[in-house]
């Protein structure tokens, strides 16, 4: 069986029936990222006050990286149970289901992250040769996010329940991943505990290339990876190993 046709096949089933089922079909895609991120403008930017004439591409910088993990994590930790009718009835490995909705946000990031790139340009940000750089920030996110959702997705079925466990934490580190603030913001004695958190170092990336045309600090990309990698062993060890029994959690 060629897995690598039914991821491909899993994607585009996944964004088809995701345009079917919505009135304005693909345009969702953008309208819903830009609600998001008005939302979080109007309370960060307009109420309080936060950042300051740049700082609405700044905010866009940090949420789409954002949205792009949390939505790709979120939907890939329940993968599996989403998909128990078909997890009963054939043998497929269950982390294609995880991969499936991460290739599919991939997808709409890379819409949005055109969208975000032709908005730079419309008020005047230069296109630099370090934009290059977002080549490597990219893969190195994407790795994270198939890390942290394979991870989620072989747990979740074991305890359900853990869904609102991994929601609050994730909230948690929206809030401590530097969205609305830099981490130049943050008190000396704590920034080298809170760049620990992997998406201030992604998001700080993004925006040093977008905003400030410079190329991402590699060292820091190099910590995102070698964090990923041993959690991806870990999450590829339990699906291997419990390959047999989800059906049954499932039942």
């Amino acid at each position: 069986m060629n897995y690598g046709e039914i991821l491909l096949y899993g994607v585009y089933s996944d964004l088809r029936t995701e345009i079917a089922r919505r009135f304005l079909g693909f345009l969702w895609w953008i309208i819903e990222p830009v609600m998001y991120m008005a939302v979080f403008y109007v309370v960060f930017g307009l109420a309080l006050r936060q950042g300051g004439p740049d700082y609405v591409p700044f905010l866009l910088c940090g949420m789409i990286a954002w949205k792009w993990f949390d939505g790709s994590v979120r939907q890939a930790s329940l993968s599996i149970p989403m998909n128990a009718g078909l997890v009963q009835q054939i043998y497929v490995p269950k982390g294609l289901f995880a991969l499936i909705q991460i290739f599919s946000n991939t997808f709409k990031f890379t819409i949005v992250l055109l969208l975000l790139l032709g908005f730079l340009l419309a008020i005047g940000k230069k296109p630099s040769l370090q934009w290059l750089g977002l080549l490597p920030v990219i893969l190195t996110q994407l790795l994270l996010i198939v890390a942290f959702g394979l991870l989620l997705a072989a747990i979740i079925p074991f305890a359900q329940d853990l869904k609102l466990v991994v929601d609050n934490l994730l909230m948690l580190m929206m809030f401590m991943s530097g969205i609305f603030f830099s981490a130049d913001q943050v008190p000396e004695n704590m920034r080298s505990a809170f760049e620990y958190n992997p998406m201030v170092l992604l998001i700080s990336a993004y925006r040093d290339i977008l905003l400030h045309a410079q190329w991402p600090h590699w060292q820091s990309l190099g910590y995102c990876a070698a964090l990923s990698l041993p959690i991806l062993v870990v999450a590829l060890l339990i699906l291997a190993r419990n390959e047999r029994r989800y059906p049954k959690l499932l039942y």
